[in-house]
């Protein structure tokens, strides 16, 4: 008998840590080469761990990104936040310790050190934002000496999509080899033809992206008191029916949300449904309607 050969692939999962707003999400929207998770310059945008799968004739990659580790909360949902990045550090088989070397390092990405310095897994360390590190924006003497504890150093501009297929190709290079038909297993994702497949169901990515707008047109009249529920997502075939609400926790934060003349809350719908529109090629009507619900961040930390 003719013994049979599997077709081994390089797989494996890679683990995103950082600070907050260090890049993390941007770096892996800029790897998947297109947007599968959402940005803004506030802190805790990100507050779960979302996976990704990446696939090219090199192998397969599952990543996940990681909410920023943040140094003092007290909040419900910020304690919750804080604990994500562990429980996904243990599954690694890389971890991409990515440090915004624009900024001084502090407390924060003292955290992040501690929780890399912990994994068992390969370490790739990520400078991000080297196209804004200039001057005395430049501080990347200050982290110069952790690159003897990393078995990789990169440096990349996630915004500028800089050195990302050097990246890609590192981690590659440093993944084991499986045989393809136990990665399918492995992944744990079904993969739409042609497409990558975010780690979320339909609702949880529109509310996702509906929250991220409420954030980029917000900025910080609103505290992290907002979240979005999506109720129903409905395909009528000439378009796609959505009504959801954003959830706040006082009168005066709804009275913000909503604006003068009803401005910002037609603002954030508007723009969530036009990126909405461009990621599904179809046509969509959003119901956006604006609750005080004081449980929200409760019920969030349940789930």
């Amino acid at each position: 008998m003719k013994k049979i050969i599997e077709n081994k692939i390089k797989f494996g999962r890679v683990v995103i840590l950082g600070r907050p707003n260090t890049g993390k999400s941007t770096l892996l929207n800029a790897i998947m080469s297109q947007k599968v998770a959402i940005t803004s310059p506030m802190a805790q945008t990100t507050r779960k761990n979302t996976r990704v799968v990446f696939e090219n004739e090199n192998g397969k990659i599952i990543f996940s990104d990681t909410p920023g580790i943040i140094n003092k909360v007290s909040d419900l949902i910020g304690k919750r936040v804080n604990t994500e990045a562990p429980k996904e550090v243990g599954r690694a088989d890389i971890v991409l310790c990515v440090l915004d070397i624009s900024r001084p390092k502090n407390e924060e990405e003292n955290k992040v050190i501690g929780l890399v310095r912990k994994s068992k897994a390969k370490k790739i360390l990520v400078y991000n934002k080297i196209d804004q590190a200039i001057g005395s924006k430049d501080h990347l003497a200050e982290y110069n000496y952790l690159e003897e504890e990393f078995d990789k150093v990169i440096s990349v501009s996630a915004i500028k999509e800089k050195n990302i297929k050097g990246l890609i190709n590192l981690i590659f290079e440093m993944l084991p080899e499986k045989d393809s038909k136990s990665t399918e297993e492995d992944a744990e994702i079904m993969q739409a033809k042609g497409k990558p497949v975010i780690g979320l169901n339909s609702k949880d990515y529109i509310a996702e992206i509906i929250r991220e707008k409420a954030y980029l047109f917000l900025r910080k009249e609103v505290p992290y008191s907002v979240n979005v529920e999506v109720d129903s997502v409905v395909d009528k075939k000439k378009l796609i029916l959505i009504k959801a609400r954003i959830l706040t926790t006082a009168d005066r934060y709804k009275k913000m949300i909503i604006g003068v003349g009803g401005k910002k809350i037609k603002e954030i719908g508007y723009n969530a449904r036009k990126e909405l529109e461009l990621m599904s090629s179809r046509k969509i009507f959003l119901e956006l309607l604006v609750e005080i619900d004081k449980h929200w961040a409760e019920r969030d930390i349940e789930r």
